[in-house]
């Protein structure tokens, strides 16, 4: 009923939101009206202003991915104990407050408890350090009012543990035996130049994905939209419940509300989340209707390519078993507009500035499935 009662407001009273950042961009005023997406009065699409952070790759950034590729070689060993750090324990585990049981994970549902991620807290991995399997323990903790599990914030919370299982991981060293007959890299000199190689291409996909993404959403802010197809709207309403239904089944949530309060969403954020998807969609279609921008066989067959090689799929067909034609002519028009924005667009370029521990982190990860997953009608 709440978004019925939203699309009668927006069909029946035109808005604007804030101008484009452009000054004198040709394409202002140009109307657009289609019963299929919309109505909508662009603002000026052309000579837009943006800035393009530049993220440069750091020895860290090197390392951190060398050490991710060991992290890929890890051996994963069944140990008695004591456990350390880094272990896995395999646990019954109960927790109760105030005389109730808060959860409790035993027999088949047993709980596995990553030491050194203080996912209930650093108090909590202490007395788990040093266990052997067949242990049995019964402690207390007493978390801050703080804490980030509402359940367990400013309480004393009691445990009851019966140790299982343990597992220790191992991470090879990275020596130049490895280098060359496990990860196939002529020497460490050459495995750092290619990693440097590649995350100066992802930094520079994540760099282009921010700017692009910036003058669309300039585009979509400063125009005004008259109306808006229902069905379009239903599509995407639709295609934002399955993403968090999925999101509920990874995170092991028994309804989509549950996500909705894990990440601190409001009806208004999926709101936003819908609508924001459909006027991207107008404003594609109405940039591409003023300046001709059809989708030729060539470029719709190119952009098929592109997709299967950066989602990882092997061929087209399989891409094409999972995604609908249409959608995918939608995504390749769209990057079509985009190209054509950021080829008109007054483009400057600076250098990311690093977060307090050093480190350059792009505002947008460029991730070409979870794209698709997310705009999927």
């Amino acid at each position: 009923m709440r978004q019925k009662l939203l699309w009668v407001l927006f069909a029946l009273t035109p808005f604007t939101l804030a101008a484009c950042g452009s000054s004198g961009g040709d394409g202002s005023g140009s109307a657009y009206s289609d019963d299929a997406y919309g109505a909508v009065t662009l603002c000026g699409y052309k000579n837009l202003s943006a800035t393009k952070s530049i993220y440069p790759v750091t020895d860290q950034d090197i390392q951190s991915e060398i050490e991710t590729m060991l992290y890929d070689h890890a051996e994963y060993n069944e140990s008695d104990g004591p456990s350390e750090n880094g272990d896995s324990i395999t646990a019954d585990l109960t927790a109760e407050k105030d005389g109730e049981t808060l959860f409790s994970y035993t027999g088949d549902d047993s709980y596995e408890i990553y030491l050194g991620s203080e996912e209930f807290g650093s108090e909590f991995d202490e007395k788990l350090t040093g266990v052997s399997v067949g242990d049995e323990l019964s402690f207390s903790v007493t978390y801050d009012a703080d804490f980030y599990l509402e359940d367990l914030a400013g309480s004393d919370v009691t445990y009851n543990v019966t140790v299982l299982g343990i597992t220790k991981e191992t991470i090879p060293e990275l020596t130049d035996d490895f280098i060359t007959d496990t990860l196939g890299y002529e020497s460490r000199d050459t495995l750092e130049k290619e990693v440097r190689a590649d995350l100066e291409s992802d930094n520079e996909a994540n760099s282009t994905y921010e700017l692009r993404e910036n003058l669309l959403q300039q585009v979509i802010d400063g125009s005004t939209f008259d109306s808006y197809s229902q069905d379009l709207y239903d599509g995407y309403a639709a295609g934002v419940e399955a993403n968090y239904e999925s999101y509920a089944e990874m995170f092991g949530c028994e309804s989509v509300e549950e996500v909705y309060d894990l990440f601190e969403l409001t009806e208004e954020d999926i709101e936003k989340e819908i609508i924001t998807q459909v006027y991207r969609t107008i404003i594609v279609h109405a940039i591409s209707d003023a300046e001709k921008l059809e989708l030729s066989d060539k470029e719709y067959q190119e952009g098929l390519e592109r997709y299967t090689e950066e989602v990882g799929y092997e061929t087209t067909d399989e891409l094409l078993a999972d995604y609908d034609e249409d959608s995918l002519r939608e995504w390749i028009l769209e990057d079509k507009v985009l190209d054509f924005l950021e080829k008109h667009a007054d483009i400057t370029e600076t250098e990311a500035v690093p977060d307090t521990e050093g480190v350059f982190e792009p505002e947008v990860l460029f991730d070409t499935e979870t794209l698709l997953d997310t705009e999927t009608l």
